[in-house]
């Protein structure tokens, strides 16, 4: 209150002080400045603070009716809103033909209340922007025989010129996408509406090319022609930075080239090996990753062992972790020759990647070859077989043996910073090999046993059971009543409550593990604060459960196959187990890498970019070093990740697949393809989720890949788009509440896709083409 003492609670716009234009709200203030300029803006006031009582509102509305009482538009302005960074599109109020007193005191209160709604809190938590200061605008009304938008660069295009949308009567209706606006551009213009004369638009392109050289940046405009024809302007403000594509667009052209360039047309990927890692991987993440899938390194070493034929095959430098669109995916087509060499058999991705005889890759020296090829297979078949308990245990002595296995997390976490320079990246040089060639081995040997486990498991309940029940069997005999070092790990987690005893104790064993592990920018929970959460730890599935499905699927199956049934079943769980032991140990030397490279950082004065640079480039930091050039490349790295995240692929999807939806021309003669006007760039592919009503939706129970579809979005629906990977409306412009907030937040997006609630089915898989504005159906 102390602050509200020293500004007036209102100030008329014709003669607002640049002081008081900084503290407005960018809404008001750059009509403020545009008004004074001379520019057609409707005549108001902005109040600073809510009126504290019927005195210092008495002051609004004797000023409101000296003005002659007009009708009246009541506004939120807030601090931050329309900046070149945050729109707050549509997350504040509007309040249109204010006429009296009471309804213009109602209006002030509702707006300076906006800022408390559940949208508006959501729109800044997924910015993470703090809540934000709230003014109000109080403007003349306009009875509007048209209104619309005006746009100096097409958000949705690269390198266009300047966009017109145009409604008929308020422009309310076309911002929160009740209507589908007509469109005019300097290129073309399509059929008009009723009335509409041509030096309407020119007044439209005028002004808006006036406001572009005023401010210096693109903008939008809203705008309006009253019923005798003069042009006012309602609104104006930067395109957002993340409206407009054409450095996100051109990144995408450019990767798009890459793949379509580096990889054979036959290619297909696999994500499920990191289905946990959120997000784009940075860099020094991905290239650690990336060296364990050469040859010589841990996941060749594995194979070997086992008798496979490895990656000897492959150019020198050759690596089966791709990178797709930024993320990591295993490439499927160039794993098929490391089982048994080059051999008449493909690579089957669906429902599960496995091995199918191909006719086509039959010639005479694959004949030769077939002998041996058959009885490597058989070899595999028996070690596999006959040594899985052994070979389980091997596979936890990579993890167990070294010295890290009973390191103290808190004292290396501490020791790493001092160090000198070169002794931190001697460390981690000798980590980060150890890691990749010896330390990995033991989890994608345990992976190869699941992998065989589970799928002779199947193979076997599929001939009393059937494919379908077969496959539902396993996984809820993978999931049921297991008890493994990870579920002790969580459960104590959730008994840890406000006891700091019980934190100390539980980082103890745990400090080196955290919340998206995988990835090395994110924190250990050795170093974050103890989490303030309710002592209602979730009890664990007991291990009787996973035994009722035992007896019950028993009965099921015939007398002759049971005691195979029941040993598979007994070694899949102690493999599960195991498992999760290997990975417990595993991130110990893991969270070292994160902590040695943390300490680097720190004294290099790089901190978070520091994960943006390949490992070689953090081994050949100096001290005294220029950074300048490093922390550009760190920098350039993380905004293509961001563009990146835009196309949102599948976890299994092939180069075909990609080829059709993201080349334009070609998904045109495609059947299933439907065409609607882009909203937002980026490509997507989810399951279809229709609302109809956003309060009745359980955010908790969506899942990550929703596509959501609605006829129309207004910033009551902003926390569903949190949960979303794309979205699909049936109207709604480039000014939309859904386009404007789906750039914002990088969901590809697509409008004028008629009658979508009705269209598609609720769970039907469909990929959204934000950058060409179309939606491919899975056939």
């Amino acid at each position: 209150m102390d602050t509200n003492a020293s500004i007036p609670i209102f100030r008329d716009l014709t003669n607002a002080t640049p002081s008081e234009l900084q503290l407005m709200g960018g809404k008001a203030s750059t009509l403020a400045v545009l008004l004074q300029k001379g520019f057609p803006v409707p005549g108001g006031a902005v109040l600073f603070h809510e009126p504290a009582d019927a005195l210092a509102l008495q002051a609004v509305t004797d000023w409101w009716e000296k003005q002659g009482a007009f009708p009246v538009a009541v506004r939120s302005s807030a601090s931050g809103e329309d900046s070149p960074d945050f729109s707050y599109a549509g997350q504040f109020v509007t309040l249109l033909h204010i006429a009296t007193a009471k309804d213009l005191a109602a209006a002030i209160r509702t707006c300076f209340q906006a800022v408390h709604r559940t949208a508006s809190r959501a729109y800044a938590a997924h910015f993470e922007r703090a809540q934000v200061p709230m003014h109000v605008l109080i403007q003349r009304m306009i009875n509007s025989q048209f209104s619309g938008v005006f746009f100096s660069v097409d958000p949705r295009k690269e390198n266009s010129s300047w966009l017109v949308e145009v409604v008929e009567g308020q422009g309310e209706q076309l911002v929160s996408g009740q209507v589908t606006p007509y469109r005019f551009s300097a290129a073309d213009e399509i059929p008009v509406p009723a009335a509409w004369k041509k030096e309407y638009l020119q007044q439209v392109v005028h002004w808006g090319q006036e406001v572009e050289k005023t401010f210096g940046y693109k903008v939008d405009m809203e705008w309006a022609i009253d019923q005798e024809g003069r042009f006012w302007i309602l609104q104006s403000r930067p395109i957002t930075a993340h409206a407009a594509p054409s450095a996100r667009r051109k990144i995408l052209d450019q990767e798009w080239q890459r793949v379509r360039t580096d990889f054979p047309e036959d290619s297909v990927w696999d994500g499920h090996t990191f289905a946990e890692w959120t997000g784009i991987p940075t860099e020094l993440t991905f290239d650690i990753w990336q060296k364990t899938f050469q040859e010589g390194q841990a996941f060749d070493l594995a194979l070997k062992s086992l008798g496979y034929e490895g990656l000897g095959q492959q150019r020198a430098g050759f690596s089966l972790l791709d990178r797709v669109y930024g993320r990591a995916y295993l490439n499927l087509k160039s794993l098929e020759p490391v089982y048994f060499g080059r051999s008449p058999y493909r690579l089957i991705p669906q429902p599960r990647p496995h091995l199918e005889f191909d006719w086509k890759k039959l010639s005479p020296a694959m004949l030769l070859r077939a002998p041996l090829g058959l009885t490597k297979m058989l070899q595999v078949a028996w070690k596999i077989q006959t040594g899985r308990s052994e070979l389980a245990q091997q596979a936890l002595s990579y993890v167990k043996t070294p010295a890290f296995s009973k390191a103290d997390s808190f004292s290396l976490f501490e020791q790493y910073r001092d160090l000198s320079l070169q002794e931190q990246q001697k460390k981690l040089s000798d980590l980060c090999q150890s890691f990749s060639k010896d330390y990995l081995q033991g989890t994608f040997l345990i992976t190869l046993l699941l992998e065989s486990t589970t799928q002779g498991l199947f193979a076997l309940l599929e001939k009393d059971l059937g494919p379908e029940r077969a496959k539902e069997t396993v996984h809820l005999l993978t999931g049921e009543g297991l008890q493994t070092v990870a579920s002790r790990m969580y459960q104590e987690l959730s008994q840890v409550g406000d006891s700091q005893d019980k934190w100390k104790s539980f980082l103890s064993r745990y400090g080196h593990r955290g919340v998206g592990e995988l990835e090395l920018s994110h924190p250990r929970w050795l170093e974050t604060a103890q989490p303030h959460q309710k002592n209602n730890p979730k009890k664990p599935v007991s291990p009787e459960a996973g035994s009722k499905i035992f007896q019950s699927l028993l009965a099921q199956i015939s007398a002759i196959r049971r005691p195979v049934f029941q040993q598979e079943w007994q070694d899949l769980q102690k493999l599960m187990q195991i498992r999760e032991e290997i990975k417990m140990e595993l991130m110990k030397p893991y969270a070292q890498i994160r902590w040695l490279v943390l300490a680097i950082a720190g004294r290099m004065n790089l901190e978070a970019e520091i994960f943006w640079l390949k490992l070689d480039e953090v081994l050949s930091l100096r001290e005294h070093q220029d950074l300048e050039k490093l922390k550009a490349l760190a920098k350039e790295r993380k905004q293509t990740a961001h563009h990146l995240k835009s196309v949102d692929l599948p976890m299994l999807f092939s180069l075909q697949e990609l080829r059709e939806v993201l080349d334009e021309g070609t998904p045109q003669k495609n059947s299933l393809l439907l065409t609607g006007v882009s909203l937002s760039p980026g490509v997507a592919s989810g399951i279809v989720h229709i609302v109809n009503d956003p309060e009745q939706e359980d955010l908790e129970a969506w899942p990550e890949n929703y596509i959501l579809v609605a006829e129309a979005t207004d910033p009551g629906w902003t926390p569903l788009f949190q949960r979303a990977r794309a979205v699909i409306v049936s109207r709604g412009g480039v000014l939309s509440h859904c386009a404007i907030v789906a750039r914002e937040m990088g969901l590809p997006a697509v409008g004028e896709i008629r009658a979508a609630s009705q269209i598609f089915k609720e769970g039907e898989r469909v990929w959204v083409d934000g950058n060409h504005g179309s939606i491919r159906r899975s056939n």
